[in-house]
C-alpha cells in the first residue's frame, strides 16, 4: 500500500520534474518490512550504575534490572518509504541552519558559548520526553510548511511544497514494522531509523521555538526574549541555556514551554557550577566558563582491542582521533593533559602498543 503511495506521487504531476534515474531509485528496489527493537538505556539505570560502582570492574553483572528501559527503534533500512525518507531529508536539512537555536555537534556547541557570563547565571539542560514519537503530524506537517514559505530560496526549485507534505505525510502514515510474529503500523510521531526523522524534528521544535519567541516578547518584552533566545541551543531533543534571571521566571519559562503543546512535554536539570550537555562538561568558575569532557558514569571505555581483525588502518586512527576529541572540547591545558593521560592508559589496557598511542596524542595536541 504505502509503495502504491509512492508510486503515484512519484510518476504523478508534483514531480514532473524528477529525472528518470531519480525516479528509479525511488520506487524500483526490493523492499522488506521493518523490524522493530528496543536499544537498553544502560546509563539511565540507577541499579546498573549501583552495580559499576560496587563491583568496580570491566565486567558487571546486574541481574534484572527493574529500572532499565529501552529506546524503541524501528530498523527499515530496505522499507518502502526509506528512499522516500531520504529524498526528503537532502531537500529539507538545509532549512535547518533557520533554526536561532541549531547546533550541528559538540563543536559547534563549544564554539557559540561564550568565556564569560554573570556570577548569577545558572546552567540549565532541558530534555524533550520520547520527541520522535510524540510529534503529532499535524504539528510536523504546520512546521515544516512554515519553514518552506518563510525561506522559499532555500527549496530546490525542482520540487515544490506540495510534493514535500505529501511526501511527508506518505512517509509518516505507512511506518509498518514488525515484533515478534505481530504486525503494527505507527499511527503517531516519526520512526527512530528513518531518514528524515532528525530533520523533521529539528523543524518542528524550532517552529515551536518561534511561537514561545513571540509569546515570551508579549510577556517579558523584546530584551528579555531576545537574551532567552540567543542563550538556547539545541540538539534536537537535548536543549542547553545559561539562564540570567531568577528562579521564579525560570519555573514560568519551564511552565511555558510544556505549554507549548501537549505532545512534547520537557525535563529540566539546573546547577551553578556544572552541567554536562552532549559529551561536554560545562564548568562555571564565578564568571568564566569552562569546558571538560563529560562520560557517563556507565562508560567502561571498552575502545575497541588492538588484537582484533578489523583493518590495521582503523586501528592505528583510533588514538590520534580519540585524543583529537579531547584537545577539542576540554578548555583548560592542564585537564586537557590529564584526559590524555588517562585515555593513554585506557588504549595501553587494550594492548595498543605505547608509541602507537604517544605519536596520536601529539599528533593531536
Amino acid at each position: 500500500q504505502a509503495m502504491t503511495k509512492i508510486k503515484q506521487l512519484v510518476c504523478g504531476p508534483l514531480s514532473r520534474d524528477l529525472t528518470s534515474k531519480e525516479k528509479d531509485y525511488l520506487i524500483n528496489f526490493e523492499n522488506s518490512e521493518s523490524q522493530f527493537y528496543g536499544l537498553p538505556k544502560v546509563h539511565k539505570s540507577n541499579e546498573i550504575k549501583h552495580a559499576i560502582e560496587n563491583q568496580n570492574n570491566v565486567c558487571v553483572t546486574c541481574h534484572n534490572p527493574t529500572d532499565l528501559c529501552f529506546r524503541p527503534i524501528v530498523g527499515g533500512p530496505n522499507s518502502s518509504t526509506q528512499r522516500l525518507s531520504h529524498l526528503l531529508d537532502i531537500l529539507l536539512k538545509p532549512f535547518c541552519e533557520k533554526v536561532s537555536s541549531f547546533i550541528r555537534d559538540d563543536l559547534d556547541f563549544i564554539n557559540q558559548l561564550p568565556s564569560h557570563v554573570n556570577k548569577t547565571t545558572k546552567l540549565v539542560t532541558l530534555d524533550v520526553i520520547s520527541l520522535y514519537s510524540n510529534i503529532p503530524t499535524s504539528l510536523g506537517l504546520e512546521a515544516v510548511k512554515f519553514y518552506m514559505e518563510k525561506f522559499p530560496d532555500l527549496l530546490n526549485n525542482r520540487f515544490n511544497q506540495t510534493f514535500i507534505l505529501e511526501g511527508l505525510k506518505i512517509v509518516l502514515e505507512n511506518n509498518s514494522f514488525a515484533f515478534a510474529e505481530d504486525h503494527y503500523l505507527q499511527v503517531k510521531g516519526t520512526a527512530m531509523g528513518t531518514k528524515v526523522a532528525p530533520t523533521y524534528a529539528t523543524l518542528t521544535l524550532g517552529f515551536l521555538e518561534h511561537k514561545l519567541h513571540s509569546e515570551i516578547c508579549t510577556l517579558w518584552g523584546k530584551e528579555i526574549a531576545t537574551n532567552i533566545q540567543s542563550n538556547w541551543k539545541r540538539f534536537l531533543d537535548d536543549c542547553f541555556i545559561l539562564w540570567d534571571y531568577d528562579d521564579d521566571k525560570l519555573s514560568d519559562f519551564f511552565c511555558l514551554l510544556n505549554q507549548m503543546n501537549s505532545d512534547i512535554q520537557f525535563t529540566i536539570e539546573t546547577d551553578e557550577k556544572q552541567i554536562p550537555f552532549l559529551d561536554v562538561m560545562i564548568l562555571k568558575d564565578d564568571t568564566s566558563l569552562n569546558t571538560d569532557i563529560f562520560y557517563k558514569q556507565t562508560d567502561t571505555h571498552q575502545y575497541l582491542h588492538f588484537g582484533s581483525s578489523h583493518p590495521h588502518h582503523v586501528k592505528t586512527a583510533i588514538p590520534y582521533n580519540l585524543a583529537r576529541r579531547i584537545c577539542t572540547i576540554v578548555s583548560d591545558s592542564k585537564t586537557r593533559d590529564i584526559r590524555l593521560e588517562e585515555l593513554k592508559l585506557y588504549l595501553l589496557r587494550q594492548k595498543y602498543p605505547e608509541q602507537l598511542v604517544d605519536n596520536g596524542i601529539m599528533k593531536a595536541k
